[in-house]
């Protein structure tokens, strides 16, 4: 089993600014960790996973596999594949002949190639097309074959970039499962990239959490859904994104209340955050959609407008707003809300963050 170290990786693009592409990226990955890199489109992840395979120099920086650099842990690759978004197959080979060549060439017996085949034309359900040409199949099925040949060489480091991106959202669940349970069998270590945070929350041991280059926080699941280092990590982790609140400590009829800026309406201050608005009276707080509840009309429940409702499982999502904040709140599927109805929100006070310039407090 290898694990891999990433120490204070710099990469500038090549234009006359040096813009600075990945900025002092340290990070240490387990032997057999399924780690997965998300963040928005052109945050870094692919520049890392190229460097990490050796396909891109850093400008400054070391990646140690089990101690050693890559020439020295694997010089022909024998020990570590990738899956990139461009799928890079022999066109003139068939899925077969792509499946086969690296195995021969690296004198792996017939008999034990024909056993890997069988194995993985079965396990990615590819046994139709394996005696056609990548150019005659969809790009989801492209798609598929660059899987299968990464998984049949039984490698020790697996790198996988948005490899299931083109397929249907059916689909994805059943190959999510598959590469999670294939990879878990091969104690393989994994580096999986992203821009998907849902799929991230699925596949992973750790989420390292992405954006222009630098890395914003690294956790488990729960630690980044419940204890988000910052509002870029809170607002990109998590379906619908989480709620953001803009307030002011002002003091209203002999009472001390938050004024929520952009919907024109003060509440009570919640306990949770009475100690902090000394040092932080204008601030902002956080909170999931799940911990907004709608309720009757009192004074600390916000009246709001219902803008649309969204069918999710078991829960939907309504989507409310008062003057410029909106709200996502998840409610039961069975209760049911017209578009411009009045509704009360109230925010579930054990559950509240709170943010200030745009770092997490509480």
């Amino acid at each position: 089993m290898v694990n891999i170290s990433l120490n204070r990786i710099t990469l500038y693009g090549n234009g006359q600014n040096k813009e600075v592409l990945l900025n002092d990226i340290s990070l240490e990955v387990k032997a057999g960790e399924f780690i997965t890199l998300t963040g928005p489109i052109n945050s870094g992840k692919s520049r890392i996973l190229r460097i990490v395979a050796g396909l891109t120099e850093p400008d400054s920086g070391t990646v140690l596999f089990n101690g050693k650099s890559l020439s020295e842990y694997s010089p022909k690759y024998e020990n570590l594949a990738m899956v990139f978004r461009s799928q890079a197959l022999y066109p003139h080979l068939t899925v077969r002949k792509n499946l086969e060549f690296g195995l021969k060439l690296a004198n792996i017996p017939k008999s034990t190639i024909n056993t890997r085949i069988a194995e993985i034309e079965d396990l990615l359900d590819i046994t139709s097309i394996m005696d056609l040409k990548p150019d005659a199949l969809p790009i989801s099925e492209r798609q598929l074959v660059a899987l299968a040949r990464a998984f049949i060489k039984h490698p020790q480091v697996l790198i996988l970039d948005e490899p299931i991106t083109e397929l249907d959202s059916q689909s994805k669940v059943k190959i999510q499962s598959i590469i999670k349970r294939f990879c878990i069998n091969l104690q393989a270590t994994v580096m999986y990239a992203t821009h998907n945070p849902s799929e991230a929350m699925t596949l992973s041991n750790r989420i390292v959490c992405i954006n222009k280059g630098r890395i914003l926080q690294v956790g488990t699941n729960y630690e980044l859904y419940n204890q988000p280092a910052n509002e870029s990590v809170a607002g990109f982790i998590g379906y619908p994104e989480m709620n953001f609140i803009e307030f002011e400590t002002i003091e209203e009829g002999g009472r001390r209340a938050l004024n929520l800026v952009n919907a024109n309406f003060s509440i009570d201050v919640p306990k949770t955050l009475k100690k902090y608005l000394e040092s932080y009276p204008n601030a902002k707080i956080g909170i999931r959609a799940e911990n907004l509840k709608i309720t009757s009309e009192k004074p600390n429940a916000i009246p709001m407008i219902v803008e649309m409702q969204e069918y999710a499982g078991s829960q939907s999502i309504i989507y409310v707003s008062r003057e410029h904040q909106t709200l996502a709140v998840e409610v039961p599927l069975s209760e049911r809300y017209e578009l411009g109805e009045t509704v009360f929100v109230e925010l579930e006070e054990g559950k509240i963050h709170l943010f200030a310039k745009g770092k997490l407090v509480i």
